[in-house]
């Protein structure tokens, strides 16, 4: 007994995840498992457990008769393991079917902890009903013929022709695009015209996504603000933007 193992005794979820725990412990390859080693190490789990006088499920003794059988394969000569019935299962075909029965609870296992991980990072974040518009709140209009979605369309529009691919990780910058400015630079373009201008002539050719964001931010605040409006006189013709009129703010 003092050659024995100490198992840590914990809740195990059944006799593959404690065969599992012996397989990590003790550094074994999963494709290459020493029947006699970990045969010996779970039965000696086993007599802790019920020393312990935990509640030793039957499938815990039915995973230890098959590392029985499997060990005493092992051990027999073989002409004695030839002679046995031909419907009896070999050896090898027992530790590939133990294999596959380890490798399919590992990934379940793993596939468990992930979404308990996302779980976890969801309740970190807190959302709040949507608030209603407060009664004496003036709304911006659109003008008939055009819908907010062709509005955003036009926004996805632009988030693809940005000028900088989507990186996965990049330094944090100042910002570079505020919706005041871009704001300033709206009202000093209409004010070198008296016609509209096209809603794509606000955007470089290939802007990059901050740019587009705070600038179709500060297009909509100008609009709430009456300060512009949006047009579209025909589907085939893209959205316009001009300065509104003092009519168009009632």
């Amino acid at each position: 007994m003092d050659n024995q193992p100490v198992i840590h005794i914990q809740n195990f979820e059944g006799p593959l995840d404690l065969l599992l725990h012996l397989i990590k412990s003790a550094s074994i390859d999963i494709y290459d498992i020493p029947i006699v080693e970990i045969t010996d190490q779970y039965m000696t789990a086993l007599r802790q457990m019920e020393d312990h006088q935990l509640d030793v499920a039957g499938d815990y003794f039915v995973m230890a008769a098959t590392l029985m059988k499997m060990k005493a394969k092992l051990l027999l000569p073989q002409q004695a393991e030839d002679d046995a019935e031909d419907d009896e299962p070999s050896l090898e075909e027992m530790q590939a079917a133990l294999v596959e029965q380890l490798v399919t609870y590992q990934r379940y296992k793993e596939a468990t902890k992930w979404f308990k991980q996302r779980q976890h990072d969801q309740q970190r974040f807190y959302t709040r009903p949507e608030a209603d518009v407060p009664a004496n709140v003036r709304l911006g209009k659109l003008k008939p013929g055009i819908t907010f979605d062709q509005v955003q369309q036009a926004l996805i529009d632009l988030m693809d022709k940005q000028r900088e691919p989507a990186m996965p990780l990049r330094m944090i910058d100042g910002e570079r695009y505020t919706v005041k400015a871009q704001m300033s630079k709206i009202r000093f373009r209409l004010q070198k015209t008296k016609v509209a201008i096209s809603f794509k002539q606000f955007f470089d050719p290939k802007p990059n996504r901050d740019e587009v964001v705070t600038t179709f931010l500060a297009l909509l605040e100008m609009t709430k603000q009456h300060e512009v409006t949006l047009d579209q006189p025909s589907r085939v013709l893209p959205i316009t933007v001009k300065k509104a009129n003092l009519g168009d703010a009632k």
